[in-house]
């Protein structure tokens, strides 16, 4: 009989460390599923966070270089108008003159003429005119756009010394030409013309040239 109870015993036993083997099996299973799961979710999660960064970065390339290509085409831009400012700085000082740079929104008073505000297209009071010739005069950003003469910048000598010797430059592109206009004008006339013809003068000429391309 005790031999029968300690059988007993030792099948219980063994039954018992048997199912805690399988149950240690299982829950071994269960985590090694569970974390190749979340291991695959993350690296996942990684591949498409890469994917989408770079994905934005070739987007912000694109459009950086999109936007670069289209300054380069204009025919007027702001890196033409700094070279421009870095020659009229050095050309100023070969001339002992000091120029300034004007537009529609900051003009030179000149000899009581707001300019260049004063003789653009839109404005009747005066007309920017050569050989006596009223022209058709528009201020443009870019270089581009309706009117036969697109004045982009703008130059005088007026503001440091105020004679009757001052200098006003008009650069302008004529049918995408270049074109440098000069006044020295002190006088007003009836007919409200502000006379304007081709400088003559080759270094200033050329390096505009330059500079438009």
């Amino acid at each position: 009989m005790k031999s029968i109870y300690m059988v007993t015993i030792l099948l219980v036993t063994a039954f018992g460390m048997s199912a805690c083997s399988s149950k240690q099996t299982k829950e071994v299973s269960k985590t090694t599923s569970e974390s190749s799961f979340i291991s695959h979710q993350r690296s996942t999660s990684q591949t498409n966070s890469s994917t989408k960064s770079q994905t934005s970065s070739s987007k912000t390339t694109t459009t950086d270089e999109s936007s670069s290509t289209i300054q380069a085409e204009l025919k007027w831009n702001s890196e033409k108008k700094f070279r421009l400012a870095e020659f009229m700085s050095a050309w100023g000082k070969e001339m002992n003159q000091n120029y300034s740079q004007y537009d529609p929104t900051n003009n030179v008073d000149f000899y009581g003429l707001s300019l260049p505000f004063s003789v653009l297209n839109d404005n009747t009071a005066w007309k920017a005119t050569i050989n006596n010739q009223p022209i058709d005069l528009r201020w443009s950003e870019t270089g581009e756009g309706e009117g036969d003469y697109l004045l982009v910048d703008v130059y005088s000598d007026f503001g440091t010394k105020n004679t009757f010797e001052n200098h006003v430059y008009f650069f302008v592109l004529k049918a995408g030409r270049p074109l440098v206009l000069y006044t020295g004008q002190n006088q007003g006339n009836t007919n409200h013309y502000l006379h304007l013809k081709e400088t003559e003068n080759n270094e200033l000429k050329n390096a505009f040239a330059r500079i438009v391309g």
